[in-house]
């Protein structure tokens, strides 16, 4: 039996055989900290067989993340939209003129 703990068991699952090797794959979970990967394995007429490995997860640093996340174009186009709507509405306030005030000017 595998368990990744921390305070209390992330994962507990068994070891599946391949080959002549015992393994098993499972996803670390998102809580930082340091864990431990504890194998316990017992069976009646062998030795037990107990292993305790310290292990850290910590957090990606920043430049080993993917340089555009796909599921964040929607947010990268609204702030796109955001900037040509900026440059717009300063176009426009800038160079808008009153009309009545033309008017004033050329009496």
């Amino acid at each position: 039996q595998l368990e990744f703990v921390r305070i209390d068991p992330f994962v507990r699952t068994f070891l599946k055989r391949k080959g002549h090797d015992l393994a098993v794959t499972f996803k670390v979970p998102d809580v930082y900290g340091v864990y431990q990967f504890r194998i316990d394995y017992n069976r009646v007429g062998y030795t037990r067989v107990h292993s305790a490995t310290q292990v850290s997860v910590k957090p990606w640093k920043h430049t080993q993340y993917e340089r555009f996340i796909t599921s964040a174009y929607p947010y990268y186009a609204s702030s796109f939209s955001m900037m040509v709507g900026v440059v717009i509405f300063s176009l426009v306030f800038l160079h808008y003129k009153d009309p009545e005030s033309q008017k004033k000017k050329t009496e």
